[in-house]
Formats: structure tokens, C-alpha cells, sequence
């Protein structure tokens, strides 16, 4: 698939041929854009209307079976008034603009696609839906709006009865003024935002002509195949010789915008076999022998060591230095109440605390890395590659290859999974150097070994909880400190007063009457590289906080549902709660041999709230949990397609199963032991549990001063506590570490 940029003035508009190719930069109001404000942020769509009343849409975001790319396109053409299923949509392309062609890549990561471009693309719709009126009005010659409807890509003159069609009218439509403020659809009247239409990816996924990364194929195309150092920090001592069967050994170097943790700007970490064929590649690239310059420290990067600094850190850690250096090892105050939450705490009747450990966890995305380049020297490169970051990549191309961004082309792919993992460059990074170094086209894989082992994993977290009751069971005082790596200094942030807001998010601003309360992040050593996982921080600190919130109602003798109820003070948590509640029916109890734990938390600015139901499976030391049922409840504020909502909390709850119950990663002389999926578990799909998903409608008129809430990512973080309190009623046993099976394999 070709993709071409477009770049236009803001207020520029091209008539092509007798159709209308329309180009909007709009900022998030519309009409101070309209005005030629500077500032504002691109409205990521262009929009193409032919003579025959074909409509397409270019969207910018990345597709790794979310369904942001239909959502985007639902939106639109609510206020464009057209019906989605008659609309082609396109894949677009980066641009450097810093007023963006709509229509270009978009970062797709941290649920925002939908949230993000809401207003922007309804805005949009209604200005070419004017544009096609002010044409249609210029050529009935009534200049009456009011005379005028508007459905279903059909303008109507009232008065004479007369239509034209979007077709009809798209040449004149491009030479019409772009209106300041048109009018939106009002929210009673959608026809298209909150209804769960068909989404146009799913039959090429099913009948296979959906192009992923690893479907590209170009003429000449040779196969590489990835083969870092064991260990993290390890740079190559030599280049060995080119083995029997294979094309070329091709060394790579981690590249600016993609050294993370020990990966360091400059090192040599990782060779590209080359072979005709992905077998004879990979086969070669297996036999391999290697010899490896390891960092000094190797044998400090253990698991059990990091674990200890993590220990010593809830109560060594420095605080953090307006204006200093601040290293690795720094506590940063996060939120702090006027009331002082030790102080609280002291007078407390009853005290609680505890500690809550999670392990570093790979991605493990069904896609491995890969990218396609073909390159000619000086003159071009084409990239094909399934990222969540194509604008980030275009000028990683760039400063690689000394091309201007003319004269390469970058394809967004469809992603086979993406959770954070591909919007990271270093796999692209590497494609580029070995195509430089072939001057031919290649396509370069990793291996899965090379997926699990040189990852950018979540950050491992010790979590340490202090928490109060008085004599009426209410909560006096909260001490909360969070200790893991930070993501954002990883790659060269320089962290304010509060610190990572990956490291700290879901602990901070929740809504329970806490009384005194103190939270804190530290800084947490460990150079393994992390990165975004999906919902990150959260999925970190929900199963912190809920957990201790379980122990703090059963210290409470209260049921775990009244009692958070009773402390919150949000009217949408409480609604929230209330609804996940009722839809598990939790007043009548589990069946027999069963139990139920509930959790509720927030991320991206959507709220979510789970119940889990369990049984028991093996005994003895072996008992653990089977998950049997989960309901799950959300507010995302304005749902625009509550089917693919629905598809993301099951998907999200699976993601968040697998790694509550198997996912963990650990390190020995820096060099990751889980190597593939035989010993790094996934759930089978016996084992799937029933779930029941209810969506929390949207107001009856939006407003845009109230934040969209994003769904990608809401599924995690809230099943592992909901779980762990399951477990705990069940079984009278709390699990603070996870994940539950940490031996787990395959072949259990």
C-alpha cells in the first residue's frame, strides 16, 4: 500500500480534479484555528469526496486490533452526516509539520487515540459538512441555511425539494470558506457516536488480506534475523565470519532516541544473520558463536539484588533536591495532606501495614519485532513496519540514513499486538543500519528468545502500604511509597518535584476519604530497560492500593464493597462501584466453593471496577485460584463504540489474567531467564473465565470541559487485586507478591 504526505497551510483547501480533497488543522476549540491562531493541535484525518460520492478518510492511528482507526472514523462522519459503512478508510503517514496535515501518524499509545481527537474530528466533520451546504447554497442560489438539511451525504433544499450529493457538489465545496464555529449534531440526535457498529478491519483480518509487518514482501528482499548479547550492557568484541549458507553478519548499534537502561547510545549489543530465507537466517544466527564484552557490574544485576535495593530504599532513599541531581535512589513527594500522615497514623486504634512486590513482565506481543527497509543510497528509503510511532520513526529514518523526509516513506502496518512494546524504535533502528549495510531491501526479525529476553519490560515495584482505622472504622491516615525503575529518565527526562508520573499513577488524587495522607515515589536503581506496558503504573499501584483497602475492611469487620462505598467521595466512582456490584448481584454471595473479591481504580481518565469470582484448584502448597467469572463496569465518560469497548475489556482482562497469575521475568548476571513461552505461561482458552462487561452511559449532552476517557489499557489494572481478594476470602491466604504461579510453565 502506497502512502503519500500532504502538506498544506492550515486554510488551504485543493479541489482534485472535479472532487474535493479537504485538509483541516484545527486547534481543540475550532474557531480560533478557523481565525488563523497560532498554535493548536492537527485533527488527525483527511478527508477525499469524488465525483461518485466516494468518501475516504485518511486516519492517522496505528491499528493493533483496538478498533481506534473505526472509532475515529465513527466520530467523523457523525457530523459530516454519513454512514461509516460507505466510507474507505486509509492508513496515513507522517509529517514533521508542527501544525500536522490532519490525517497524519498519530502517537498511538496510552489509550488517548479516541480521547484526544474527539472533539477535534467532530469539529472537522461539521466544517466540511458546511463547506458541501455553502456550495450547495451558492449553486440553488437561496443563501437561507436554514432552508437547507443535511443526511446521509445528501444536502436537501427544503423550498424546491431539490438534492445534490457530496459528489455533486465537492469541486465547489473546495473553494468554499472554512466556517468558524459550525454547528455540531446534538448528542440526542447521533446516529453514529455510541452505537456499536461493524469496524471495517475485521473481515481482512478474517479472510487474511490484512498486511501485518511480517506479510511484507518486496522484490529482492533478503531475511535478517536479530542476536543480541545474553546479557544486558554487553557489546560485541568481534565481528565473527559469515557462516556457511548465510548472506552477511551485520553488527548494530544502539542509535540516539533508542538506548534504554544499560543499552547505551553507541554500544554494539546485538548482530543481524542474514540469510535468503527466514530458516536459513535463523538457523545460522542460532548456530552462531559469539564472544561478548560484559559491563563491569554483570554480576550485580540479579534479581535478588534488586529486590534488596528495592528493601532498602523504603527507607534509605534521599529526598529529592530542587535543582539537584537527583540520582537514581531519590524520594520524590507525590501528594502530601496538610494533616501529617505519620502523626495519623500514631494515634491510630487499629494500624495496618504491608508490602506489595510485582516482578518486571514482558510484553510478549503475538507479532515479534520486525521491520522492512529498502534503501538506496542518497536517494530514497521505503520502511514498512508495524509501530505505534511513525512520526518518531520517520526522524529516527532520518538522522540514520541523512535523507530529508522527502525522500522517504514510512508504512504503518497493521500490528499484531502492540501494548506499548512498538512504540519503541530499536528493532526499526536495526532494519535501517542492515539495509545500509546491504544496499538492498531486508526484511529483519526477532526471534520470540529475542523478544522475551531483550525486552523493555514493566518496571518491577515494591510497594509498601501503612494505613489507620480509629475506634468508628474510618480511615485516619495513609502512608503509600512506591519504589521501581523509572521509565521517563530511562530515556533522558529530567524528573520535577513529584517524580515519574508513570512510577506513581493510580496511587495519586484517588477519591477515598483517606484522611492524613502521605504518597511517595522512589527512584528505583535497576538499569534493566523498561518501557509501557500496557496500562503501565497503574496496573502497579491499583493492586497496591485495592489490596490494602480488602485488608483494611476485613480489619474493619465490614463488607469489602460497603466499606469502599463508604469512603469514596466521587459521585462517578460511586456509581461505578455501585453498578459492577449490582451486575454480579455481590449481596447474594458466591455459590458454594466459591468467592468473590471486588477492586476499582482509575487510568487515562476512565474509571473501572471489577469483580472477580474464584474456586480452588490443587492443594496443599499447589492451591490457587480459578478464575470462574468476572464483571467489570466502566466510565469512560462518552462511549463512541461500546462493542469495541466491550472487545477491549475482555481483551484487557486476559492480558491482565496472564499476567497476574504466570507473568514474571527475572535476571541472573544480567541476562533474562524466561526465554520463550514454555517457561512464561499464558492462559489456555479452557480457561477462560465468563465475563460480563457494563458500560456506564454517556451524559445526555457532553461537555468539552470534562476529559474523554480512554479503554485500551482499563481491563488490566484492576483484575489482579479484585483477584488477590478473591483468593484471600476464599482462602483465608493474602498473596502480596505476584504473580500466583511463578514457576508456572506450559506443560502445567
Amino acid at each position: 500500500m502506497k502512502q503519500n504526505t500532504l502538506s498544506l497551510d492550515r486554510r488551504q483547501f485543493l479541489g482534485a480534479g472535479s472532487g474535493l480533497v479537504l485538509g483541516l488543522v484545527l486547534s481543540p476549540g475550532g474557531a480560533d484555528a478557523a481565525a488563523g491562531a497560532a498554535g493548536g493541535t492537527s485533527v488527525n484525518s483527511w478527508l477525499s469526496i469524488g465525483s461518485d460520492d466516494s468518501i475516504t478518510l485518511t486516519i492517522g492511528a496505528s491499528d493493533m486490533g483496538q478498533g481506534a482507526v473505526s472509532g475515529l472514523a465513527q466520530i467523523l462522519c457523525e457530523d459530516l452526516m454519513v454512514d461509516p459503512a460507505h466510507v474507505r478508510l486509509v492508513q496515513g503517514a507522517p509529517s514533521l509539520a508542527t501544525l500536522a496535515p490532519v490525517g497524519a501518524a498519530i502517537n498511538t499509545v496510552g489509550s488517548s487515540v479516541t480521547r484526544n481527537n474527539f472533539w477535534r474530528l467532530r469539529d472537522a466533520g461539521a466544517a466540511a459538512r458546511e463547506m458541501l451546504v455553502g456550495a450547495a447554497m451558492a449553486r440553488i442560489g437561496d443563501s437561507s441555511r436554514a432552508n437547507y438539511s443535511v443526511s446521509n451525504g445528501r444536502v436537501t433544499h427544503g423550498p424546491s425539494g431539490q438534492q445534490l450529493s457530496y459528489g455533486q457538489l465537492a469541486a465547489d465545496a473546495a473553494l468554499q470558506p472554512l466556517p468558524a464555529t459550525p454547528a455540531l449534531v446534538p448528542d440526542s440526535q447521533f446516529k453514529c457516536i455510541g452505537k456499536a457498529l461493524a469496524r471495517q478491519d475485521i473481515p481482512f483480518k478474517v479472510d487474511g488480506s490484512a498486511v501485518y509487518g511480517l506479510d511484507v514482501r518486496v522484490p529482492n528482499m533478503v531475511y535478517a534475523v536479530i542476536k543480541h548479547c545474553p546479557s544486558f550492557g554487553g557489546t560485541l568484541a568481534a565481528t565473527p565470519a559469515t557462516p556457511n549458507g548465510a548472506i552477511a553478519v551485520v553488527p548494530t548499534k544502539v542509535m540516539a532516541g533508542t538506548a534504554r537502561g544499560l543499552e547505551a547510545v553507541g554500544n554494539t549489543n546485538a548482530v543481524a544473520v542474514v540469510g535468503s530465507n527466514t530458516w536459513d537466517a535463523w538457523q545460522a544466527a542460532r548456530r552462531l558463536s559469539l564472544k561478548w564484552n560484559l559491563p563491569a557490574n554483570v554480576a550485580a544485576l540479579n534479581s535478588s539484588q534488586f529486590a534488596a535495593d528495592a528493601q532498602a530504599l523504603m527507607s534509605s532513599a534521599k529526598p529529592y533536591v530542587a535543582g539537584g541531581s537527583n540520582p537514581a535512589g531519590t524520594v520524590y513527594t507525590v501528594e502530601r495532606s496538610t494533616a501529617d500522615a505519620e502523626a495519623a497514623l500514631a494515634l491510630s486504634v487499629t494500624r495496618l501495614e504491608a508490602s506489595y512486590s510485582l516482578p518486571y513482565v514482558a510484553h510478549a506481543c503475538m507479532e515479534v519485532l520486525n521491520c522492512t527497509v529498502d534503501y538506496l543510497a542518497g536517494q530514497r528509503c521505503e520502511v514498512w513496519a508495524p509501530t505505534q510511532s511513525a512520526k518518531s520513526a520517520l526522524t529516527l529514518v532520518m538522522a540514520l540514513t541523512g535523507l530529508s523526509a522527502d525522500k522517504i516513506t514510512l508504512h504503518t502496518t497493521y500490528l499484531g499486538g502492540g501494548l506499548g512494546r512498538k512504540a519503541e524504535l530499536d528493532f526499526i533502528s536495526q532494519a535501517v543500519q542492515v539495509a545500509m549495510a546491504l544496499q538492498r531491501p531486508v526484511k529483519l526479525m526477532w526471534p520470540r528468545e529475542e523478544d522475551f529476553t531483550h525486552d523493555q519490560y514493566r518496571p518491577m515495584a515494591l510497594v509498601r502500604v501503612r494505613a489507620g482505622l480509629d475506634a468508628n472504622r474510618l480511615i485516619t491516615g495513609w502512608s503509600y511509597r512506591n519504589v521501581s525503575p523509572s521509565i521517563l529518565a530511562q530515556r533522558g527526562a529530567v524528573l520535577g518535584a513529584s517524580g515519574d508520573s508513570q512510577g506513581y499513577e493510580g496511587s495519586q488524587a484517588l477519591p477515598y476519604n483517606f484522611g492524613a495522607r502521605l504518597t511517595e515515589w522512589v527512584s528505583h536503581p535497576s538499569p534493566i530497560p523498561v518501557g509501557f506496558w500496557r496500562s503501565v503504573g497503574a496496573s502497579i499501584n491499583t493492586f497496591a492500593v485495592e489490596s490494602m483497602m480488602d485488608e483494611l475492611a476485613l480489619a474493619a469487620g465490614q463488607d469489602p464493597y460497603q466499606f469502599r462505598r463508604a469512603r469514596l467521595t466521587d459521585p462517578r466512582w460511586i456509581a461505578v462501584l455501585e453498578a459492577v456490584a449490582n451486575a454480579a448481584n455481590w449481596s447474594a454471595g458466591a455459590p458454594k466453593g466459591r468467592a468473590r473479591g471486588i477492586a476499582i481504580g482509575t487510568a487515562f481518565n476512565s474509571i473501572v471496577a471489577q469483580v472477580v469470582e474464584v474456586a480452588s484448584t490443587g492443594s496443599g502448597s499447589t492451591a490457587g485460584p480459578r478464575v470462574t467469572r468476572v464483571w467489570l463496569a466502566i466510565d469512560c465518560y462518552l462511549p463512541v463504540n461500546p462493542a469495541s469497548i466491550e472487545a477491549q475489556m475482555i481483551g484487557g482482562i486476559v492480558h491482565g489474567l496472564n499476567a497476574a497469575l504466570y507473568g514474571r521475568q527475572t535476571f541472573v548476571n544480567g541476562a533474562a531467564q524466561a526465554k520463550n513461552f514454555n517457561n512464561s505461561r499464558m492462559m489456555r482458552l479452557k480457561e477462560m473465565p465468563v465475563v460480563s462487561v457494563s458500560i456506564l452511559p454517556a451524559p445526555a449532552a457532553a461537555n468539552r470541559s470534562v476529559p474523554l476517557g480512554g479503554v485500551g489499557e482499563l481491563g488490566v489494572p484492576t483484575l489482579a487485586p479484585a483477584l488477590a481478594n478473591a483468593w484471600a476470602r476464599l482462602s483465608g491466604k493474602r498473596v502480596r507478591s505476584l504473580p500466583f504461579f511463578p514457576g508456572a510453565t506450559m506443560s502445567d
